[in-house]
């Protein structure tokens, strides 16, 4: 098994515009490139800025997860905003994404795989690639104490899980904590500082982990520092 990459902070991103028909985006990569889908394998991450009112449905080859940081809207039916975690499986149909005038809409898109563009909906129909995968929203809860325990948001029958966990100041990850948390992904710092390993980490930071032991140890710098943890599949058929 291959070692994960690096945790990458907001300064460590590369961003460019990107002008549309719909309107702007605003993309940082983070792991590999957004517009690069010809890797064979290794994990990708960006963040969006959406500036455009509207992205239209549409679905991507690979499962992914998007984690609102910033600003605020709709996916869907659901409204959205900071700490919304969306999850869909490979050619799995969502959207369309509203973003709320004047500050817009940033969110991460995040996969273990890389993949470039997207298939919009209704025209993509002809390629017969969509699927009734599954999906979920859910988000975290700004309330819930800071108690370094995980709170499992939603999870698939494959095994995809979103979880909220909230650390004070000095509050600690542990084993016990994240034995739950089983599979490849990343954890995101939607609020606060954490420390990890010899970094300071603040918001907007990514850590990709091959498994969520890696984030052992990994501590609280704020007096309040929120986190998403996200975990892809580790079945390839849903469990009845």
């Amino acid at each position: 098994m291959t070692s994960a990459p690096m945790a990458v902070a907001p300064a460590q991103s590369r961003t460019i515009l990107r002008t549309t028909e719909s309107g702007d985006f605003l993309m940082s990569d983070y792991l590999g490139e957004h517009s690069d889908g010809s890797a064979t394998g290794g994990f990708q991450a960006y963040l969006v800025g959406q500036k455009a009112e509207k992205l239209r449905p549409h679905y991507h080859e690979v499962d992914q997860f998007q984690v609102v940081l910033d600003g605020s809207g709709r996916l869907g039916r659901h409204a959205i905003g900071a700490g919304t975690v969306h999850y869909s499986d490979a050619y799995t149909v969502y959207g369309p994404i509203f973003a709320d005038a004047p500050d817009g809409l940033s969110y991460f898109t995040l996969r273990l795989d890389p993949a470039a563009g997207l298939n919009y909906m209704p025209e993509s129909r002809v390629k017969g690639e969509t699927r009734a995968g599954e999906h979920f929203t859910c988000a975290i809860d700004d309330a819930a104490g800071a108690t370094g325990k995980l709170d499992l948001l939603a999870r698939t029958r494959r095994g995809a899980a979103a979880f909220g966990v909230a650390l004070d100041l000095g509050g600690v990850l542990n084993a016990d904590a994240l034995a739950e948390c089983v599979g490849r992904g990343y954890a995101v710092v939607l609020s606060g500082s954490v420390a990890f390993g010899d970094r300071t980490l603040p918001s907007g930071s990514l850590i990709p982990f091959e498994s969520a032991v890696a984030l052992e140890g990994l501590s609280g710098q704020s007096d309040r520092t929120n986190l998403a943890l996200v975990v892809f599949a580790t079945l390839s058929e849903p469990t009845q």
